[in-house]
């Protein structure tokens, strides 16, 4: 009798049965559907997928929820909690019971390129650098609570259960894998969440990216031994010694072979030039091939792209090339579909209704409950602040991409409470003045000067050229190099003073303009010249730039405009992601800022510093606390005897008097009077004008005759001098209305801009001690 009749069909004509493609809408047959084809149906799975994630994502975004959050919600809306309830056989018809092999199959290969550039984001030599002694208490905190708590919990069963031992096993094996997801913490899922949270460059992001990278570690190094135990005890010496041979001949190969032609790839590629796309592709490649002969040998899939993630240097081409090319489709589609895929597969109404047999969901709830309480009472004892404990204990325990396929709950509460409980910002607020206008004469004015490329550097040099630095207006500065965060989750800030260095295929984008800083210092002798690098991605790199001012008690920052010129006064260069930093520095900085525009093109080093040029510098002056700044760094530079000051006072008769800004205003305007009574080379000009377009004619017609013209960002009202000027039309608002006058296309000046935002103080934080 043949047994097999009706369950498996050996004659290789199954696939007859099996409709992929379709003969379009118009020509279905009457009884059939077009959704009985495969690829069909595939293609609508699709678009009901993310269709529905991003209709959740648009209305949830703005609460703060993660995109995360929207997939899981979509899974579970498509899935049998709510289409399969209300829809029955419609519903299953469009998602048939049966395993769908090509959703898991994209799901586990989205998977292997997620673990893949988890390991290459993961800079391996940063390890020891990251942290202090505090992120590797806390590190160490967590693996001793998750590592106590899984060898203490035991799986028993009733004496007359007729389970086979197989059969228990497994279900012990997969009790202790859920119970895991539930109470381990991942570096990787830690660092994605700081960086859809924008605080991975913070104090407290980092020092949360530190914690989780330690006990990620240990969690290594201890899995690898109790791994080989297993091996030795587990098996027979004959198997035993069979698997680690092939383990072996595994590792070398991704050791030896794929590190070989990792750095081969990068060693080909000349500096400055893009790494040629075969190579990504051929890594790639690999990727694929290691996930599935891991798989065959007998390790976790997921284990060999890991490994090799972690060979591909961090923030090398070949790691940025991955990552321009690659991520997108992994995290902005294999990603979110493996999240719906495996939410889908979830019941909410039988998971309510048997929640009293879950015995080991409980068991994880409690493990997970005593972990999130050590871990809070840990961080409270390294001193930090109360919510901000709560905040880094919510982080260091959320769930993301790792547990999604065992645990999915909590995690869209959690980025929500981080939002509410922690403000990056409020590490740097001043509380007391930290500006040039009230600084004394004689006071070191303290200076972060930021650039993100040469011409920066140069453009920066000459404006601290101006600055005159002499006994008598000593200047302290600290440059720092403004590097992207491409192809690593580790944020750094490097101090070269300390003789801390970055890896080779950064430092060739960074090194010129060290070099362009420490010329300045050798140039001056009498200036502090201190150094640093910033590689953060650029919409959280304020974060950086606002700490360091801070920690440095620095009372301006200055900052490269996002356009660049060349010498004929042609727009080269349009950068919309520095522009948005400017933006972030000016809402968040704990100081003045300038905003340096460089329309004036530096022909070399030897040019800035000639000892026979004259500084032609003009300083703008309408009124208010941005303008009264600006006026008084000029006043600054003009202590300087290669500096000749023009300030150009406009005036309208038919302003609206404040008093209170009507007398800073006049106090400034008496100290110009002063300084002027001993130094030729400050010059007064009073112009009375009726509104902005008498103001824009008088500054585009001495735009070209000055080096520097310095203006004030805003004013607490707008004056008659400017009005016509204020409006919509404004192409940079950043710039107020002079500065954007000065931006714009239609002057053709070759004359420098610094427009100068005053120190705005914050006092709307509630700091806990």
């Amino acid at each position: 009798m043949d047994t097999t009749n009706g369950i498996v069909n050996v004659s290789g004509k199954c696939f007859d049965y099996v409709t992929v493609f379709s003969d379009g809408m118009l020509n279905v047959k009457h009884g059939e559907s077009i959704l009985q084809h495969s690829l069909v149906r595939f293609h609508v799975q699709l678009l009901l997928m993310f269709l529905v994630a991003n209709s959740f994502h648009f209305l949830l975004k703005r609460f703060h929820f993660l995109r995360f959050t929207s997939d899981i919600l979509a899974g579970i809306v498509l899935g049998p909690t709510v289409m399969g309830n209300y829809f029955g056989s419609d519903y299953n018809f469009l998602f048939p019971r049966a395993s769908n092999q090509v959703m898991a199959s994209l799901s586990k290969i989205g998977y292997s390129f997620f673990v893949f550039f988890a390991g290459v984001h993961m800079d391996t030599t940063l390890i020891w650098k990251t942290g202090s002694r505090k992120a590797f208490a806390i590190g160490l905190l967590i693996y001793v609570t998750v590592f106590i708590m899984e060898l203490n919990i035991e799986f028993h069963f009733p004496k007359d259960n007729s389970l086979i031992e197989s059969t228990r096993n497994g279900m012990i094996t997969q009790g202790l894998l859920y119970f895991g997801a539930m109470i381990h913490t991942e570096f990787v899922g830690v660092s994605y969440l700081l960086m859809e949270l924008k605080i991975i460059n913070s104090q407290l992001g980092r020092l949360a990216l530190a914690s989780s990278m330690h006990n990620t570690v240990l969690n290594l190094a201890i899995g690898i031994l109790k791994g080989l135990k297993n091996v030795v005890l587990g098996i027979s010496i004959r198997a035993g010694i069979q698997a680690c041979i092939t383990a072996l001949a595994y590792f070398m190969f991704i050791g030896i072979i794929l590190k070989k032609m990792v750095f081969t790839f990068i060693r080909r590629t000349p500096e400055g030039q893009p790494l040629k796309e075969i190579y990504a592709t051929i890594t790639m490649a690999f990727v694929l091939l290691l996930s599935s002969t891991g798989d065959t040998v007998g390790l976790n899939y997921l284990f060999g792209p890991l490994i090799f993630g972690f060979i591909v240097p961090a923030r090398s081409p070949l790691a940025e090339v991955l990552t321009e090319r690659f991520t997108t489709a992994v995290r902005g589609f294999l990603l979110p579909l493996m999240t719906m895929f495996c939410a889908s597969k979830i019941d909410l109404r039988q998971f309510i209704s048997e929640f009293s047999s879950l015995a080991i969901f409980k068991i994880s709830l409690i493990g997970f409950g005593i972990k999130v309480a050590v871990i809070f009472i840990g961080v409270l004892c390294c001193k930090i602040p109360l919510r901000h404990a709560v905040a880094l204990t919510v982080i260091l325990n959320a769930k993301g991409v790792f547990e999604v396929g065992n645990f999915i709950s909590y995690y869209s509460l959690k980025p929500l409470l981080v939002k509410n409980l922690y403000h990056p910002a409020e590490h740097y607020v001043s509380y007391k003045s930290k500006n040039i206008e009230h600084a004394s004469d004689d006071a070191e004015l303290q200076m972060l000067v930021c650039a993100h490329r040469e011409e920066d550097a140069m453009a920066a040099i000459t404006l601290l050229e101006y600055s005159s630095p002499t006994k008598h207006t000593p200047l302290s500065i600290y440059g720092l190099c403004l590097e992207e965060l491409i192809s690593s989750f580790v944020p750094l800030v490097i101090d070269h003073q300390l003789g801390q260095k970055i890896s080779s295929s950064m430092g060739s984008r960074s090194q010129p303009i060290i070099d362009i800083f420490n010329y300045f210092k050798t140039q001056h002798k009498l200036v502090h010249m201190h150094v640093f690098t910033a590689i953060s991605p650029f919409k959280q790199m304020h974060e950086d730039i606002c700490w360091l001012s801070f920690d440095k008690d620095c009372s301006l920052i200055i900052i490269p405009f996002h356009k660049k010129w060349n010498s004929k006064g042609k727009v080269v260069s349009d950068n919309s992601d520095m522009r948005k930093l400017n933006i972030s520095i000016l809402e968040n900085a704990p100081c003045s800022v300038g905003i340096l525009i460089d329309r004036k093109r530096t022909q070399g080093l030897p040019s800035t510093f000639a000892s026979s040029t004259t500084h032609r510098v003009a300083a703008l002056f309408v009124g208010g606390s941005d303008d009264r700044e600006a006026l008084a760094y000029a006043l600054r530079m003009a202590r300087g005897p290669r500096v000749d000051l023009t300030i150009i006072h406009f005036v309208s008769l038919t302003d609206d008097v404040n008093d209170w800004e009507d007398m800073l205003n006049k106090d400034i305007l008496r100290r110009v009077k002063a300084e002027m009574s001993g130094n030729k080379n400050i010059h007064y000009i009073e112009e009375t004008v009726r509104d902005g377009s008498d103001t824009s004619s008088i500054v585009q017609s001495m735009a070209g005759d000055h080096d520097l013209i310095m203006v004030g960002r805003q004013r607490e009202t707008v004056p008659k001098a400017l009005s016509g000027l204020s409006e919509e039309w404004i192409d940079f608002p950043e710039l107020g209305p002079l500065g954007d006058l000065l931006a714009s296309e239609y002057i053709s000046n070759l004359a420098s801009v610094l427009v100068v935002q005053q120190q705005k103080k914050k006092e709307n934080f509630n700091i806990l001690d």
